[in-house]
């Protein structure tokens, strides 16, 4: 018995190396195409395997000197290689992540702002627009309400009696009482806002989605970049468009709209399981996205 376990104790080393060359193969071959491992991880099971033989006390045996000058200088060279590709992955790694890191901004804020002129578009119509191409002509429909208010009221003179007095305006009858007051149409807003004057301004205008939300100026205000509306609908990366769909559900007896936009090829790695960004749901009616910020 002692003999025994002293002979088993000589393979010990290759015996573990053995196994754990095994043990990484057999999880390389157990990747499919939705999750594949690394090409590194096949190279170091086959050397630990290959390791694991040159190990055995038989073989060792049989090595000469120039067996051992021959497998120190591939050593020499497999381990540089190794370290090449050690420093590489890492490198590549960081160089992906920065990728992705942009990719991903950029596809979320594309959904964001979609997914606010979708909104817009359901408070005009009281439903989602199912089509991208009607979408974008819905940016630059003048239907978006905007109050205008200038001047305010006060004890001496308030709303009901302003009214009255006819000192309530629309916009439109701006130009008129400027001209009576032979003041420039500007030179009169300002002198209303400031208070200066009896008339104020109570009026709805409509604007467009665009004016209001995507115009140079308004995302320079909200720190926002431009939005490119020919370019809004597709992912930054692949060039592919959006993934739109609309249903409706019944909620409390109620007949709502719904939505789900998605990115149709997600940013990763090729045969590796990715995360698709995308907001809204065809069986909830909410419009929340799966990012995190």
């Amino acid at each position: 018995m002692e003999k025994f376990f002293s002979e088993i104790n000589k393979y010990v080393i290759s015996i573990f190396l053995f196994f754990a060359g095994m043990g990484f193969l057999i999880k390389y071959l157990s990747g499919d195409k939705l999750e594949s491992q690394p090409g590194a991880m096949l190279i170091a099971s086959l050397a630990l395997i290959a390791v694991a033989g040159l190990a055995t006390p038989w073989v060792l045996e049989k090595m000469t000197r120039k067996h051992y000058r021959i497998l120190m200088g591939l050593g020499t060279v497999a381990s540089l290689w190794l370290a090449y590709e050690v420093f590489y992955s890492v490198d590549e790694e960081i160089e992906f992540r920065e990728l992705k890191t942009r990719v991903d901004a950029q596809t979320i804020q594309s959904l964001k702002d979609i997914r606010d002129a979708q909104e817009a578009y359901q408070k005009v119509y009281g439903t989602f627009c199912n089509d991208f191409d009607s979408l974008k002509l819905f940016l630059f429909e003048p239907v978006i309400p905007v109050s205008f208010n200038m001047g305010s009221f006060h004890d001496t003179l308030p709303e009901g009696k302003s009214d009255e007095m006819g000192f309530i305006l629309k916009r439109d009858d701006l130009v008129v009482i400027a001209e009576q007051m032979e003041l420039t149409e500007d030179e009169l807003i300002d002198q209303i806002s400031d208070d200066l004057l009896p008339y104020k301004v109570r009026d709805v205008i409509y604007t467009t989605f665009f004016d209001e939300n995507f115009k140079a100026e308004v995302r320079k205000s909200k720190r926002l970049p431009k939005v490119a509306v020919d370019s809004l609908w597709f992912n930054p990366l692949s060039g592919e468009r959006f993934m739109l769909e609309t249903d409706s559900i019944e909620v409390g007896g109620v007949l709502q709209s719904t939505i789900l936009v998605k990115d149709p090829t997600p940013f990763g790695r090729e045969k590796v399981k990715k995360d698709t960004l995308r907001f809204g749901s065809l069986n909830e009616a909410h419009t929340d996205g799966n990012w995190r910020n």
